[in-house]
C-alpha cells in the first residue's frame, strides 16, 4: 500500500487531472459537435468545423459549450483516478516486461476509472443535450426541454425519476472501452521510450505532441463503434443491450452509423490529448524539480 500512496503518484494524478481539464476547455466545440453527430441522425453538417459554425450561429457560445462545467469536472476526475492507479500499479510490478506491464496497469486502472466516474459522464451527456433547439429525431426530442439546473441537480433527477441503477447506464460498453485508454497508455509509453520522433521533433514538447496524437489516433478507431453506442446509451434513450444497439444502429444507418462523426471525434481528441500530454509532462517535471523527488 505504501508504495502506491506516494507523492509522485499523486502528482502524476493532479498533473493528468489539470491536463485534460485545460485541453477539454480548449476543444469543447468540438466534443459539442462530436455528441450531436453520434445521437442525432438528422443533424447537418456531417463535418466538424461547419458543424461548430451551424451550432454557433443558431445557439451562440452557450450551445458550444452546454454541458462543459460536468465535462471538465468528469475529465479531471477521471484522469486523477486513472493516472493515480496506473502509476501506482506500475511502480508496485515494475519488475516485469515493459510492454506487458504498461498493459495490465492499463486495463486495471481504466475498469476501476469506468466504475468510479460513469455517474458524471452520464449526468454530463445529459447535461450536453437539453435544451438542443430544433433537434428533429425522435430520441433528442424527448430530451429537449430543459430539465436540470446543473451537476447536482442533474444527479439527484436521475436518481429519483430512474432510479440508482441509470448513473451506470451505459457501463458495459465503457468497460469495453477500457481497451482504448489501455491503447493510449501503452502506445504513448512505447513511443516515449523507442523516441520514434526524436529526429524531426526538436524539442520535448513537439515530441510529446506527436506521441500523444498518434497514440490517441490509434486508440481511438479501433474502438469508435463502442463509442457512439456509449453516447446514445448515456443520454437515454437507448433501450436495448449493447449489441442490439449496434445492430439496431446498424440496420438503420449501415456501417457509416458505427462511424458517425469519426472526423471530429478525431480531431477533437487528438488535439485534447497532444494539450494533455504536454501540460501533464512539464508540470510534472516542474513540481518533482522543484521538490527533489525523482519520477
Amino acid at each position: 500500500m505504501s508504495e502506491i500512496l506516494t507523492f509522485a503518484n499523486l502528482v502524476h494524478a493532479i498533473s493528468g487531472g489539470l491536463g485534460s481539464a485545460v485541453s477539454i476547455t480548449i476543444v469543447y466545440p468540438l466534443e459539442t459537435a462530436r455528441t450531436r453527430l453520434q445521437v442525432d441522425h438528422d443533424v447537418k453538417p456531417l463535418s466538424s468545423i461547419p458543424l461548430v459554425k451551424w451550432i454557433f450561429r443558431r445557439e451562440g457560445l452557450t450551445g458550444l459549450y452546454r454541458g462543459w462545467s460536468s465535462i471538465v469536472l468528469a475529465l479531471f476526475l477521471t484522469n486523477f483516478t486513472y493516472f493515480y492507479v496506473f502509476h501506482g500499479l506500475r511502480h508496485v510490478f515494475s519488475g516485469g516486461a515493459l510492454v506487458a506491464t504498461d498493459l495490465g496497469c492499463a486495463s486495471v486502472a481504466g475498469v476501476i476509472t469506468v466504475l468510479v466516474t460513469n455517474p458524471i459522464w452520464v449526468v454530463n451527456t445529459r447535461l450536453k443535450l437539453q435544451g438542443v433547439p430544433g433537434a428533429s429525431s425522435r430520441e433528442i426530442k424527448q430530451l429537449k426541454r430543459p430539465r436540470y439546473r446543473g451537476v447536482i441537480d442533474c444527479f439527484v433527477q436521475i436518481i429519483r425519476d430512474e432510479g440508482m441503477h441509470s448513473l451506470w447506464a451505459g457501463t458495459t460498453s465503457s468497460l469495453l472501452l477500457v481497451a482504448n485508454p489501455a491503447l493510449q497508455f501503452v502506445s504513448y509509453e512505447a513511443l516515449k521510450r523507442g523516441s520514434l520522433f526524436t529526429t524531426w521533433a526538436p524539442t520535448d514538447s513537439l515530441q510529446h505532441v506527436c506521441n500523444g496524437v498518434t497514440a490517441k489516433m490509434v486508440a481511438t478507431v479501433a474502438t469508435y463503434p463502442l463509442q457512439v453506442i456509449q453516447t446514445q446509451r448515456r443520454a437515454g434513450f437507448a433501450r436495448l443491450s449493447m449489441m442490439g444497439q449496434m445492430a439496431a444502429t446498424f440496420k438503420e444507418n449501415g456501417i457509416m452509423g458505427l462511424f458517425r462523426g469519426l472526423e471530429t471525434k478525431l480531431t477533437q481528441t487528438c488535439l485534447t490529448a497532444a494539450i494533455m500530454f504536454v501540460v501533464y509532462e512539464k508540470l510534472a517535471a516542474t513540481v518533482f524539480e522543484m521538490a527533489g523527488v525523482e519520477r
